[in-house]
């Protein structure tokens, strides 16, 4: 064999070629060479290298698990809308107008990868949108929880459908502290204001979300199938290492309103005209709620977050406990599995926080 001349590859593995001209990566790796309708050879071209070696170690992987190059070329945008089609349009699940709203939500926060192929991604791509900022502030918590959510999903659709071979989505961490959102606890007059005013429609949300502790989308869109009157236990959470499936006893104080609402709705625990309620919508009923109280101070839900585990600090519950009901992470849990013994010290300690007389 003549010196330097290439190893003719077996017929249907692909070549290297070598292009003319000055070029910064000359050599072009071909595939699925055929015949057009003139009987013209025409291929698919897997990436150009700037040594033939590197060009024959990626035909070489190219050939260990041959893939459609069309759909390799997807940016993230026309993934998204593929995946967004398959899970919310062909699943056949359903799904509140609440979820669909945080995904596209999410997604618009990731505009700087709009029109990136997706295969070329990286990990530090994905860092990167945790990191930018919008008005001069960070994203919030929950921002980046949804955008994680995302990508995460995403880069499970790609693989399932050999767009990538590998997934870097889920190395990418969310780079503000859990419950950055600034939050105003209730009172303990404002909370026994919400007592006295039972008879306010929908007051019962402050109530429900102050004495369980839950982010607003992770109550509002739990389905009644997580919501166990038998066991008096909410069953939920994020999808994040710390915070899903956790769960959360069913306060005492709060019980006959549960089961009330479960009863009247079926489906979600907040309902209206039959059909689940926004987190927007349910955000304008408690605020309506609270001035229908007297109370002037403005608080979000997520302040009945803050308020729940400010009582459970001062009511002097286990700190592990408290982790657990919230779902932060913590060093001193070294397990996620709920066992009988685990729910009823989560509820011995939620069961510290008393309700005033009311």
């Amino acid at each position: 064999m003549p010196r330097g001349k290439a190893i003719r590859n077996k017929n249907g593995y692909g070549t290297v070629v070598k292009l003319s001209g000055s070029r910064r990566c000359p050599y072009e790796v071909r595939v699925n060479t055929r015949m057009d309708e003139r009987y013209y050879p025409v291929y698919d071209v897997l990436g150009r290298y700037p040594t033939r070696e590197e060009g024959l170690i990626a035909l070489a992987e190219y050939n260990k698990n041959p893939y459609d190059l069309s759909k390799s070329s997807m940016t993230f945008a026309e993934l998204y809308k593929a995946f967004y089609n398959d899970k919310y349009e062909l699943s056949g699940k359903s799904f509140s107008r609440s979820s669909k709203d945080c995904t596209r939500a999410a997604y618009n926060h990731m505009e700087a990868l709009h029109n990136r192929i997706y295969k070329d991604l990286r990990t530090n791509d994905f860092k990167m949108i945790f990191i930018q900022t919008k008005n001069g502030k960070s994203l919030s918590h929950a921002m980046q929880e949804h955008m994680k959510n995302l990508i995460v999903q995403m880069d499970k659709f790609a693989l399932q459908n050999d767009i990538i071979s590998k997934g870097y989505a889920s190395y990418a961490s969310i780079t503000v502290e859990e419950d950055d959102t600034p939050g105003v606890p209730f009172t303990n007059d404002e909370i026994a204001k919400l007592w006295q005013n039972q008879n306010i429609p929908w007051i019962d949300v402050a109530l429900i979300y102050i004495y369980s502790g839950w982010r607003i989308s992770e109550l509002n869109n739990m389905p009644s199938e997580d919501i166990d009157l038998s066991k008096w236990i909410f069953k939920g959470g994020v999808k994040t290492a710390a915070g899903k499936n956790r769960i959360v006893p069913i306060h005492t104080a709060i019980r006959d309103m549960v089961a009330r609402r479960m009863k009247d709705n079926g489906i979600r625990l907040f309902m209206e005209n039959g059909k689940p309620v926004s987190n927007i919508a349910l955000s304008s009923h408690f605020k309506s709620a609270l001035l229908s109280a007297g109370i002037t101070t403005y608080h979000t839900i997520h302040d009945c977050r803050h308020t729940f585990t400010s009582l459970l600090d001062t009511a002097g519950a286990n700190p592990t406990c408290i982790d657990r009901l919230i779902g932060h992470a913590s060093k001193t849990l070294t397990t996620r599995t709920y066992t009988h013994k685990d729910i009823e010290e989560l509820r011995a300690a939620i069961e510290l926080i008393k309700a005033p007389e009311h």
